[in-house]
């Protein structure tokens, strides 16, 4: 019997089940038809039953005792897994019927699922066309209620019909971005929050998520409301000059967008906490298995976390051991120079081969990712990738070794005091914040990206904040200072 994990098995309680039918209720739209691909138990689907009256009602569900537990005259169960199910949903409909596609397709990600080895998986494939280095860091994941919801609307949008589901915030903004990269013609789409926890009990930021493709016209907005209880528009997101803002409101922010003259980056990546992460104490060097430990200086750098940008003071303790100034760089090197740490990684050999992480595959012994001259200048701004707030910290050298960060960290880096400063000054002005706020989702899971940072143009924001002579001055051999797109 598959686990309710792997299922991403969350049943909708009755009064959620109400709650958001209601909602679809004050639409002018009466389906001919109801489909739940995902129907589990069978309350949102025997709800949307009840409301609509429809011609038809269909639900598929993979877990034969839920299947037969649903008995309801008018409402046909197939004891199926969706991903086969296509073939069955198109011979149900017509192309004449209007359709409500309804439900709460599993919250459980392609790379859960693989981790766990269950077999109820789509077929492989790259997703969203992500390019090579970014489906191998993570860009490739995706939700299964994502594959569900977009499976369903690529193959039926051309028909009169409404998509309403449960799942992730994420999940609606990351399938409207993609219908609006290929101009997808739809009447309308809406965020309602719910509160997951009270519901679910689970600690996510989820919605129900609507999009009305009962008339096809161009469009590019996403109202986001207060709460699925509370319907009164909060704000309205989309795209402005092919620019997502997550509040169309403040789209006049739009004047500093263009290509950062320095690349954020994210910080090293080792995937093996308990060998490379060390902390400083009165006795020495100790790793995450509180071992005392006796390597040379040389490859060990102060180092801070996600946790530690956030802190009015960062623990100046914490340290790491770096393999590698770039990537690829043969590590064979420290076995000569560095005895006593090519012992001590050789000790822990067994580490690093748990490592699963597809980036170390056919690399040298004791790998690391995401380094290289840009880690290792003495002046950064950082700035945490999954806290809520935007919290910029400017990092100097510690006992004159440059502070490196995690992989958790957005940061950019530079040769001098005097740049960092100017920098992290424009960074904190209002017209920065502004720009951010409103292009940032904060209900993601991390949401301060690289790529909304790598849109801030320091040289237009200089303009504005009138330190353009400055910028020139600091920045005059930019192209050889910094690594440009």
């Amino acid at each position: 019997m598959m686990k309710k994990k792997e299922l991403g098995d969350f049943q909708t309680p009755h009064e959620l089940a109400a709650l958001i039918i209601g909602l679809l209720q004050k639409k002018d739209f009466k389906p001919d038809t109801v489909i739940e691909p995902t129907c589990g138990k069978g309350s949102i689907l025997l709800e949307a039953h009840r409301a609509f009256s429809p011609s038809k009602t269909l639900g598929i569900e993979i877990q034969k005792g839920y299947a037969d537990s649903i008995n309801q005259n008018g409402v046909e169960i197939l004891n199926k897994d969706f991903f086969l199910a296509m073939d069955d949903i198109r011979d149900f409909v017509s192309a004449s019927e209007s359709i409500l596609f309804v439900g709460n397709p599993p919250w459980v990600t392609n790379s859960e699922l693989s981790a766990m080895g269950s077999e109820n998986l789509p077929s492989k494939s790259n997703f969203d066309k992500i390019r090579g280095i970014e489906a191998i860091t993570g860009k490739s994941n995706f939700d299964i209620s994502e594959y569900i919801i977009k499976i369903l609307i690529d193959n039926f949008f051309c028909r009169k019909s409404i998509y309403a589901f449960l799942c992730k915030i994420s999940v609606a903004k990351k399938i409207m971005s993609r219908l609006w990269k290929n101009d997808f013609k739809y009447k309308s789409a809406e965020i309602y929050p719910i509160d997951s926890k009270k519901y679910f009990g689970a600690a996510v930021d989820s919605c129900l998520f609507c999009l009305d493709c009962t008339e096809k016209k161009a469009n590019s907005e996403l109202v986001v409301f207060e709460s699925a209880e509370k319907p009164t528009k909060k704000r309205t997101s989309g795209i402005f000059k092919n620019v997502y803002f997550e509040d169309l409101a403040k789209k006049s922010a739009l004047k500093i967008f263009g290509k950062s003259q320095f690349v954020w980056r994210n910080g090293v990546k080792h995937d093996c906490a308990k060998v490379m992460e060390l902390t400083a104490t009165s006795a020495g060097l100790k790793n995450g298995y509180n071992e005392l430990i006796d390597i040379e200086d040389a490859l060990v750098f102060p180092y801070l976390k996600s946790s530690d940008l956030v802190k009015e003071k960062s623990d100046t303790e914490k340290r790491i051991l770096v393999t590698q100034k770039f990537i690829s760089e043969p590590t064979d090197y420290i076995r000569k120079l560095y005895p006593k740490t090519w012992k001590y990684l050789t000790d822990h050999t067994k580490d690093f081969e748990k490592r699963k992480s597809i980036i170390y595959k056919n690399k040298c012994a004791y790998s690391i990712f995401s380094v290289g001259d840009y880690t290792f200048k003495p002046y950064k701004i950082a700035i945490s990738g999954l806290y809520k707030s935007l919290n910029f910290k400017l990092i100097s050298p510690i006992s004159k070794k440059t502070v490196l960060v995690d992989d958790t960290c957005n940061f950019i880096s530079f040769d001098t005091s005097e740049k960092a400063e100017f920098v992290f000054d424009l960074l904190k002005t209002e017209e920065a914040i502004n720009y951010l706020n409103a292009r940032i989702s904060w209900e993601s899971k991390r949401p301060i990206k690289t790529e909304i940072l790598n849109s801030i143009d320091f040289e237009a924001l200089a303009k504005i904040k009138n330190k353009e002579d400055s910028f020139h001055y600091l920045f005059s051999d930019l192209k050889s200072d910094t690594l440009l797109f």
